[in-house]
C-alpha cells in the first residue's frame, strides 16, 4: 500500500510537470517595450505576433484595467480615442493606436494575445514628452535678465552662464517652476545683471529630461555714443557652429518697434523694411557678421538697435543702445564760440587805432578847411620847419617869452 501511495505521488508531480511546460510552451512573454509619446500627437504601442489567419483573441490592458478588447474581426474599446490596426491583425499585428496623447496616457500597458496555437504577452511602458518649443530671453526693469520656456513636460532643467566666464562670481538666479491645466510646465529664471563688467553675455540653457533636448539662449547689452549727421557701424556677431540662422534688425525707441531688414543664410536673402537707412554687407553676413550700417544719423535715430541670431534651438540677442554725445556737441559748440571770440577781439584790437587815427585825420582836415587854410601848406610848412630851432624862427614866430621889455 506503501510503495501503491508512493507511485501515485510521482505520477501526480510527473504530470504536473508537464503540464507547467506545455503552459509554458504555449505561452510566450515578450520583452518590455518603452514608448515615449510626444504630447497631443499619435502614439502607437507595439504588439506583434506570428500571423494566424483564425481564431485571434487580443486584449489591451492600463494598469490591469481592461481599455481595448478584439473578438473575431470585432472590437470593443472603453475610450474613444484608442483603436488598432484591423487589417493587421491576420498579419501579427495587434498595436494599440492612442490618438492626441496627452499626460494621462502614461503609465504601464499590457497586451494580450490568444491564438489556436499559443498566448502571447508583452507589456509597453509608456511616458510622455512635450519638448521645448522656444525659449526668451530678455531684461525687465529692475535690471535683471530673464529666460523662460512654457509647456514643458516633464519639468525641464535650467541653467546660467556668462562668456566671459566669472571665476570667482557663479550667476545667482531666482527659478520658479508652474504647471498648467493641462499638466504642462512653465519655467521662469530670473539673474540679477552684474554691473562690473558691461560686455558681458548672459547665457541660458533649457534641457529637457527625457530626450536631453537642450536649448540655448544669449543676450549682450553694449552702448555707443556718436555725433550726428556721421555714418555709423553697430556691430553684431553671431554665435559660433550655428548653421541655417536667420538675422533680424530692429529698432526701438518710445516703447514702439520698427523692424530694419531680415537676412536668411540658407538662401542669402535680405529682406529691407527701412528704405535707404540700415544696411547690411551680404559677404560679412556669410561669415557671421551681421553689422549693421547706418548713413547719415540722425536724431531720429537715437534708440535701442536690436540684433536677434535664431537657429536650430539656439538664439542670440545684442541689444545697443546709441545715443547722441550732447555734452561734447554743446562744448564743442562752447569752444569754437570762444575762438571765434577771441579772434573777433583780437582783430578789433588791431583795428581800432587805426580807425582812431583815420577819425583824427578826418577831424582835423575838417578843422583847417573850416579856418580857411590849405591842409597841403599846412603839411609843406610842418616839414620846412622840422629842422629849424627856436633862434632860427624870424622875430613875428618866437614865442613871447623872449621878447625883451624894452622891445615893449
Amino acid at each position: 500500500m506503501q510503495l501503491l501511495s508512493i507511485s501515485k505521488k510521482s505520477v501526480f508531480f510527473t504530470l504536473f510537470g508537464i503540464f507547467l511546460m506545455i503552459q509554458s510552451h504555449r505561452q510566450s512573454k515578450i520583452p518590455d517595450a518603452h514608448v515615449t509619446c510626444i504630447y497631443s500627437e499619435d502614439c502607437i504601442l507595439p504588439c506583434t505576433f506570428p500571423p494566424s489567419l483564425e481564431g485571434v483573441v487580443f486584449q489591451w490592458y492600463k494598469q490591469e484595467t481592461l481599455i481595448f478588447s478584439f473578438l473575431e474581426d470585432k472590437d470593443e474599446s472603453v475610450h474613444s480615442d484608442i483603436s488598432v490596426f484591423t487589417d493587421e491583425v491576420s498579419h501579427g499585428n495587434a498595436s494599440l493606436l492612442l490618438e492626441d496623447s496627452s499626460i494621462r496616457s502614461r503609465g504601464q500597458y499590457k497586451c494580450v494575445v490568444n491564438t489556436t496555437k499559443s498566448v502571447w504577452e508583452s507589456n509597453v511602458i509608456v511616458k510622455v514628452e512635450a519638448p521645448i518649443s522656444g525659449i526668451t530671453i530678455g531684461v525687465i526693469p529692475t535690471q535683471h535678465v530673464q529666460c523662460s520656456s512654457h509647456g514643458v513636460y516633464p519639468a525641464p532643467l535650467l541653467k546660467w552662464s556668462t562668456d566671459p566666464s566669472l571665476a570667482r562670481t557663479s550667476p545667482q538666479a531666482v527659478t520658479r517652476m508652474s504647471a498648467d491645466s493641462n499638466d504642462l510646465f512653465s519655467i521662469v529664471s530670473t539673474l540679477k545683471k552684474m554691473s562690473t563688467n558691461l560686455n558681458l553675455t548672459y547665457i541660458c540653457s533649457i534641457t529637457s529630461k527625457y530626450s536631453l533636448q537642450s536649448w540655448r539662449a544669449s543676450l549682450l547689452q553694449t552702448e555707443m555714443t556718436v555725433h550726428f549727421g556721421q555714418h555709423l557701424v553697430i556691430p553684431c556677431m553671431a554665435p559660433k557652429n550655428i548653421k541655417n540662422l536667420t538675422l533680424t534688425w530692429t529698432f526701438i525707441s518710445m516703447n514702439t518697434h520698427t523692424d530694419i531688414l531680415t537676412y536668411y543664410s540658407e538662401t542669402q536673402r535680405i529682406q529691407y523694411y527701412w528704405a535707404d537707412q540700415g544696411e547690411l554687407d551680404l559677404y560679412k553676413a556669410l561669415m557671421g557678421d551681421g553689422s549693421l550700417y547706418l548713413k547719415y544719423l540722425g536724431s531720429k535715430h537715437s534708440g535701442t538697435y536690436v540684433c536677434t541670431f535664431t537657429g536650430f534651438q539656439v538664439i542670440h540677442i545684442v541689444q545697443t543702445l546709441v545715443k547722441n554725445n550732447v555734452a561734447k556737441a554743446i562744448s564743442q559748440a562752447d569752444s569754437s564760440g570762444f575762438k571765434l571770440w577771441m579772434a573777433a577781439l583780437i582783430v578789433a584790437a588791431v583795428a581800432l587805432p587805426c580807425v582812431i587815427y583815420c577819425i583824427y585825420n578826418k577831424c582835423k582836415v575838417s578843422q583847417l578847411k573850416h579856418y580857411g587854410q590849405d591842409p597841403q601848406q599846412d603839411t609843406e610848412m610842418q616839414a620846412m620847419h622840422k629842422d629849424n630851432s627856436v633862434e632860427d624862427l624870424p622875430t613875428e614866430n618866437k614865442p613871447l617869452a623872449e621878447y625883451n621889455n624894452e622891445d615893449l
